[in-house]
């Protein structure tokens, strides 16, 4: 009932906040938010930062953990007067949680974690950040358009003055281009233009300056006072950092982010103009580069267990229990998630490297569980196998491999209404749930009986009771009929051994089902 309440909560505020007829959240604002995420937050930082000169990286310390109670309670009484719903998001916010020990603490701060009015409450507590810094944008903006960069200007009178007295065959002029395409047409250091931009998503931020670096130093500073003495949270001053666009990366959503060329060289292109003339038009070709940080992948899939310190793949011992048809779509998911999510960056051809580590400690988990030389694993360039399911219906299951390594700077995904009880139902049930009982062989009323924590050591040594069954299957779950799944929970099939079972999951069923 808890969570029904809290849900019908969650709608009222989404109604009140971030409604489709007009959002009154801000639009530089991705994070908890219909049509909204990670990818939306990247493709308008590479959409509208191209003259960015310095990164200014937030880092707001333990900010979910830190929400005030009583901050947050005013803020939401700016646009809601009903002060029995207030008192009803006061209990979620006292309502504290039980140790280990069962004993009872009580929340003075932050919002409840796995709550499920807990995001949209941290977007309204942090929504007051972003109208201080649209606000601080009006203040510091000025200037309509840079002045011309002197360089570049003074490259142009001499191309200028060669082409009026007939040089324009000459090997200088032809330099003069090159130099010219290599230097931006209007100057970045100009004192009399700024701008300033700004993305958030839950408590990550990034802001781009163009400026000096003197005014990086001073919107940090502003910042960090704001969120001291308005929201009473602390800006972490060791990962709050200021980086250089062209020559530093920074860090947001898990992207290395600067100002540089996707291309090698900057390069001309065709263009026509009003009359329909073609001629040709210089493109520089600074942009804003998004990088897959391969070094930090390679760690995290390490310690996940795919791969050794080296980036060398190594079997998932935690998988090996699971049946060939899991492992696989288990792998593919990892493949496929890492792949949806980097696709758009400028070095996407080195993702390759992971598909590899996958693919290769997918091949050594099954070799492992079916102790056999990996080579009778992999045939060809996939790794596949065929399963039949219910009513006799076959299917094959592949790891999921990508072909195109070609760069698409413009592939970001839309963010999907996914209905997260569903598929978490849908994950935790997918199973051989078509087949008899293996134990009296019913075909009714079949659940899956799941041994869990795996990890901990499902051998036929340490293991007790029909526990010890399934890891002489090498199975984490067998189908079972009700009568049957209640008596194996009473410990009525202790004594259980291999031979009293109907049939062997391993093996083809009697029905001509197979594993």
């Amino acid at each position: 009932r808890d969570k029904i309440v809290q849900e019908v909560v969650r709608l009222i505020l989404e109604a009140i906040y971030d409604s489709p007829q007009g959002a009154y959240f801000s639009a530089n604002s991705h994070g908890f938010r219909r049509s909204k995420s990670c990818h939306s937050a990247l493709k308008d930082i590479q959409a509208r930062w191209s003259g960015v000169s310095w990164f200014l990286e937030g880092d707001i310390k333990a900010c979910f953990d830190d929400i005030d109670h009583e901050i947050l309670l005013d803020i939401l009484r700016k646009k809601i007067k009903d002060e029995r719903f207030i008192s009803i998001i006061r209990e979620f916010l006292k309502a504290g949680y039980q140790d280990l020990d069962e004993a009872r603490k009580d929340s003075l701060a932050g919002t409840p974690q796995g709550g499920i009015v807990s995001p949209i409450l941290a977007n309204i507590y942090l929504h007051e950040l972003d109208e201080f810094v649209e606000q601080v944008q009006k203040e510091l903006e000025k200037g309509e358009l840079r002045r011309p960069n002197p360089e570049y200007r003074s490259l142009q009178k001499r191309r200028q003055h060669l082409a009026k007295t007939g040089k324009i065959g000459t090997r200088e002029y032809r330099e003069l281009g090159v130099q010219m395409r290599k230097l931006p047409s209007l100057d970045p250091q100009d004192p009399n233009f700024v701008r300033v931009k700004y993305c958030r998503y839950a408590d990550d931020w990034l802001i781009g300056i163009t400026g000096p670096y003197q005014l990086a130093e001073e919107i940090k500073e502003r910042i960090g006072q704001f969120l001291k003495s308005r929201l009473n949270l602390t800006l972490s001053v060791e990962k709050t950092r200021i980086t250089q666009a062209r020559t530093e990366e920074a860090e947001f959503l898990g992207y290395r982010i600067r100002l540089g060329r996707s291309d090698r060289e900057p390069k001309q292109t065709l263009s026509t103009n009003a009359s329909g003339k073609n001629f040709k038009r210089r493109s520089t070709g600074m942009q804003i580069v998004l990088k897959a940080p391969m070094e930090k992948l390679i760690k995290r899939l390490h310690q996940k267990g795919f791969c050794d310190r080296k980036g060398r793949p190594l079997h998932k011992a935690a998988w090996i229990q699971l049946d060939e048809d899991q492992i696989i779509l288990l792998y593919s998911s990892v493949n496929r998630g890492l792949q949806q999510y980097y696709r758009p960056t400028d070095n996407w051809a080195e993702m390759h490297r992971v598909q590899y580590i996958l693919k290769f400690s997918l091949a050594k988990t099954l070799a492992a569980k079916r102790q056999r030389p990996i080579t009778q694993v992999i045939r060809g360039k996939d790794i596949s196998i065929k399963v039949k399911r219910a009513k006799g219906q076959e299917k094959t299951i592949t790891f999921y491999r990508n072909t195109d390594w070609s760069t698409r700077r413009g592939a970001f995904t839309d963010s999907p209404e996914v209905d997260l009880v569903r598929t978490n139902v849908r994950l935790r049930t997918r199973s051989k749930l078509g087949w008899p009982c293996v134990i009296c062989g019913e075909m009714q009323g079949i659940a899956m009986h799941h041994v869990r924590h795996v990890r901990k050591g499902l051998t036929s040594r340490n293991s007790k009771g029909f526990t010890r069954v399934m890891a002489i299957l090498n199975r984490k779950q067998v189908p079972v009929c009700a009568s049957c799944h209640n008596k194996i929970h009473r410990g009525e099939y202790d004594g259980l051994s291999l031979k009293d079972l109907v049939y062997d999951p391993r093996k083809l069923l009697p029905s001509g089902k197979s594993t």
